[in-house]
């Protein structure tokens, strides 16, 4: 019977608490919004801590771009505004999870199978897999973004 309590009163600590918002990946360099059209949840980059390659990098002091796209002619879109998240659908058997879409990570441009968890109100994990189970992955656990003006981020 407590087990039962303390879980009815997770679920409605957590319930109400929304996937849409800025968020920030753990490295601290990228912040994603992610935003619910229809049904669907997608992902975009909307914030690069250094929007420019570094010293030392081949394509020093340029924008950064999606250089390691396997399309050659997506390697030139810009990673700022660039989708990386998609076609994630909230899960029927539990609100806190979007499933059955897709994670891009710009990086080594892979996408992998995605899903996404809500933890808490500003936590967030995101998870990109090889398989669709989930199995073989790497999960971040992602920071709501409530602090707007200090990314200088629209409301």
């Amino acid at each position: 019977m407590t087990r039962l309590l303390i879980f009815i009163i997770l679920s409605i600590n957590i319930m109400g608490k929304s996937f849409e918002g800025y968020w920030l990946i753990p490295s601290g360099k990228t912040i994603i919004l992610i935003t619910q059209e229809n049904r669907e949840f997608s992902g975009h980059v909307v914030w690069l801590k250094d929007p420019l390659y570094p010293a030392g990098d081949p394509m020093e002091g340029k924008i950064q771009i999606d250089r390691k796209n396997p399309d050659p002619l997506l390697r030139n879109r810009e990673v700022m505004d660039l989708k990386v998240v998609g076609d994630m659908h909230t899960d029927p058997e539990n609100s806190n999870v979007l499933k059955g879409g897709w994670v891009y990570d710009s990086w080594n441009g892979k996408k992998y199978y995605g899903k996404a968890e809500l933890y808490e109100k500003n936590l967030l994990r995101l998870r990109g897999s090889l398989d669709p189970w989930g199995i073989l992955g790497y999960s971040q656990k992602c920071s709501r973004v409530t602090d707007l003006e200090k990314y200088n981020l629209p409301k």
